[in-house]
């Protein structure tokens, strides 16, 4: 037996008897209730947050920094022209030269600049740490050896002058 007010039905001619039944929305969860997971492999409404990135922004691809776009295929990306180490490196010459020229007494004032520019290429060049170090030991070492090569030639000339004085007949 057929129900007689059923869609489709002898005393309900609006909906044709063909015409498929619409699919009703399932049901709203309770206030305060979590939503089940999506099934396995459906996308979420957003994806998770790449580690160090704020949610909501969308994850640069690998190797790009974050907001640039990346290179055309087959083109690389210029790399970002890195500073060079001027200032440790030119405490390292003169340190170098100080150390060498400090024998002689005139090379305290190399020494001396290999000092201050090693110190000033530490806090502006922290990643020559090569350079700006060894300018800074080779300087200060060719400060000592210079004031010992300065006191050295004032105690000969001292010397000379007081044989001088004394005519031994």
């Amino acid at each position: 037996m057929t129900d007689p007010n059923a869609p489709g039905g002898p005393d309900n001619p609006e909906v044709p008897p063909s015409a498929p039944v619409p699919p009703t929305a399932p049901p709203a969860p309770p206030a305060g209730s979590v939503p089940p997971p999506p099934p396995y492999g459906q996308p979420t409404g957003q994806p998770a947050a790449p580690y160090g990135q704020p949610a909501g922004q969308p994850a640069a691809p690998y190797g790009q920094p974050g907001g640039q776009p990346a290179a055309p295929y087959g083109q690389y990306a210029a790399a970002p022209a890195a500073k060079s180490p001027v200032l440790s490196i030119i405490s390292l010459i003169t340190g170098i030269v100080g150390l060498l020229s400090s024998f002689f007494g005139w090379g305290l004032i190399f020494a001396i600049a290999a000092v201050v520019l090693g110190f000033l290429g530490k806090s502006k060049e922290p990643a020559a740490k090569g350079f700006w170090l060894t300018g800074i030991i080779t300087g200060f070492v060719g400060v000592a050896i210079a004031i010992i090569a300065i006191i050295f030639v004032i105690i000969l000339f001292a010397t000379a002058a007081s044989l001088g004085t004394y005519n031994v007949r």
